[in-house]
């Protein structure tokens, strides 16, 4: 089995016990994962996406790429930005992983990094620049897809919206940083995490969509570069 570089863990160990009076259908426990994501080495395999708009409020502006930290930081970050027509925009990021065991429930414990320029406790157009844009992570089984319902385009997976989780998904916090210039905030890092792990099953082949996105009730532009993201996958005892 080829695991990706950044998953540091065993799923299966191959055990034969018949010499000493086991049954070889024994099959080990999965143990806990570890997944670690560095954006300054620019990783492969990342796509995005948007959601939770009209046909009439479709995002005109949206940004994912690779870019290089504003000072006083160094090396890269993945940065998005858009602007929020619909009052509700996410924008998301995604990435399938492999190499969990096959149909099998993990407690998720995410460790997120951003870069944002937005000050907290700050007024602005239909909500906060900072404390009304919500950061959310999560997995999913199915691939995150935006699907079209009617009018309205949204989420083919319940991941939440604004400052309420969801079965896939949960909110981390808001891009606010800790400086309180609403006029011309600096660029600082924040670190964002759950309290609750996220319960999340495997699909067949042992794999999980990783899903990180915010989500804006400030009706204008948003943006921040991820960093890095950590996340714990600890299997749930049965």
């Amino acid at each position: 089995m080829n695991l990706p570089k950044h998953l540091l863990f065993a799923i299966f160990a191959s055990a034969v016990l018949t010499a000493c009076g086991g049954s070889s259908d024994y099959i080990p426990k999965p143990l806990p994962a570890q997944l670690t994501i560095d954006f300054s080495g620019e990783p492969t395999g990342w796509a995005f996406g948007t959601s939770d708009f009209s046909s009439e409020t479709r995002p005109t502006d949206i940004i994912t790429e690779y870019r290089t930290l504003p000072l006083p930081f160094s090396g890269k970050g993945l940065y998005t930005y858009g602007t929020n027509r619909s009052d509700d925009l996410f924008i998301y990021i995604k990435k399938k992983y492999s190499g969990f065991a096959p149909n099998t429930e993990y407690a998720l414990s995410f460790q997120t990094t951003i870069v944002s320029n937005v000050a907290s406790g700050c007024f602005g157009v239909g909500g906060s620049p900072g404390d009304s844009v919500w950061l959310f992570a999560g997995a999913s089984p199915t691939e995150p897809l935006t699907v079209q319902k009617g009018d309205e385009f949204i989420m083919n997976i319940d991941r939440g919206g604004q400052s309420g989780s969801g079965k896939y998904a949960l909110v981390l916090g808001t891009i606010g940083n800790a400086s309180t210039d609403c006029g011309r905030a600096p660029y600082m890092e924040k670190k964002l995490s759950n309290q609750t792990p996220l319960n999340v099953k495997t699909d067949v082949d042992g794999s999980l969509w990783l899903l990180l996105g915010i989500d804006s009730g400030f009706e204008s532009t948003s943006h921040i570069y991820y960093k890095s993201i950590i996340v714990n996958a600890v299997p749930v005892a049965k």
